[in-house]
């Protein structure tokens, strides 16, 4: 039998996190486009000369054309690239479930090609773990489960090509998902604690423990009496809603001074890499800090009540830690512990947006050790 690579991919409403068995995780934003004519626009400078790297691969530049079982997915931007010179822009449904959406779907492929192409690898047999909401892992029934699973399966083919030249194929890969395995978020996070690297468990494993995963779309939560689950819930509520009430905010405060209402993903961007400095004409900086704080302390007071009613339903008294994981604990979880931090043992996950990647790993090692021990 041949060997297959493992390949763990969680796919988020706004980034799509993907993770080769013991490799450094990568991530990029859940975003596809369409490229245009021509990036460059005919201007007539020597880019090239200008930035002799242009046409090296690399994240923050795909533009892809996806080939599944013989059948052309088009060619697309995708990621910071989609975002940046994008002309229809089109990002996760986050009403639509992750196992339908075609945005996902898509970046997906393209990020286990992207991994193969990094790593020197092609040709190869894929072994995916697939991230899904508890909700949605929990609610499909067995038919629907291995429907998606074949719509994973099979043969793909990704070249990639120059932003700045689109006709210019700069790397090619094929590979043949074989084997696809399912991992629910939140439950995948407590593997990662509660499993040793050898798949034995370790002491935590015997505790009373929550994890909350704070996604973009989506929250899940897991309670935990030793391995055996206690109880799952998801709240359709995320990031993405304080992002848009954000957004909205901005423009009915500064609309004269902008061109258009700002996107999730500018707010997103604003708030992790640009300081909460909202950029609006003649390029001054707003200093938004007051607006994006309101925002989150609001959200936080009202999932802490809906916190407190899940763990109330799952165990009498209280348990042991409660384990926040998810990109958007890195942001929320100072707001949360002002109203958690005198009932609750509050853990950060320090792995950030890749706790289930990660813990999808933690899963399958545990699994192939338990295959063993039989």
């Amino acid at each position: 039998m041949h060997q297959r690579l493992r390949v763990f991919a969680d796919g988020g409403n706004r980034l799509t996190k993907i993770m080769e068995e013991s490799k450094k995780p990568f991530s990029f934003p859940t975003i596809i486009s369409e490229p245009g004519v021509e990036l460059n626009y005919d201007v007539n400078f020597n880019l090239f000369d200008l930035d002799p790297e242009v046409s090296k691969l690399e994240k923050d530049s795909i533009l892809v054309e996806v080939i599944k079982d013989g059948k052309s997915l088009g060619k697309k931007l995708v990621g910071k690239a989609a975002e940046n010179k994008g002309v229809i822009i089109k990002d996760k449904n986050r009403y639509k479930n992750k196992s339908e959406d075609e945005v996902i779907y898509y970046s997906i492929l393209v990020g286990v090609a992207y991994n193969l192409v990094k790593n020197g690898k092609t040709d190869v047999a894929v072994d995916l773990t697939v991230n899904q909401p508890l909700v949605e892992y929990v609610a499909n029934n067995r038919e629907y489960i291995n429907k998606y699973a074949n719509e994973l399966k099979g043969n793909v083919k990704v070249s990639f090509f120059n932003l700045f030249n689109i006709n210019e194929e700069i790397e090619k890969v094929a590979f043949n998902i074989e084997a696809i395995t399912f991992c629910p978020e939140a439950i995948a996070t407590y593997f990662q604690y509660a499993v040793n690297e050898d798949g034995s468990l370790n002491n935590r494993s015997s505790k009373k423990t929550i994890v909350c995963d704070i996604g973009s779309g989506q929250i899940n939560i897991a309670a935990f009496d030793s391995l055996k689950t206690a109880g799952v819930n998801t709240f359709e509520k995320g990031m993405l809603d304080c992002y848009e009430k954000i957004s909205m905010i901005l423009y009915n405060n500064y609309r004269n001074q902008l061109d258009r209402k700002p996107f999730t993903y500018d707010v997103d961007n604003m708030i992790r890499f640009e300081d909460k400095k909202l950029k609006v004409k003649k390029g001054i900086d707003i200093d938004v800090s007051d607006i994006v704080h309101n925002v989150f302390d609001g959200f936080a007071y009202e999932l802490n009540k809906d916190f407190r009613e899940f763990v109330k339903s799952k165990f009498i008294g209280n348990c042991d830690e409660v384990i926040f994981c998810g990109g958007g604990s890195e942001i929320l979880l100072p707001y949360l512990i002002k109203y958690l931090d005198e009932d609750f043992v509050c853990t950060k996950n320090e792995t950030k947006e890749y706790h289930n990647v990660i813990g999808s790993m933690y899963y399958r090692i545990y699994k192939d050790n338990a295959k063993k021990s039989i």
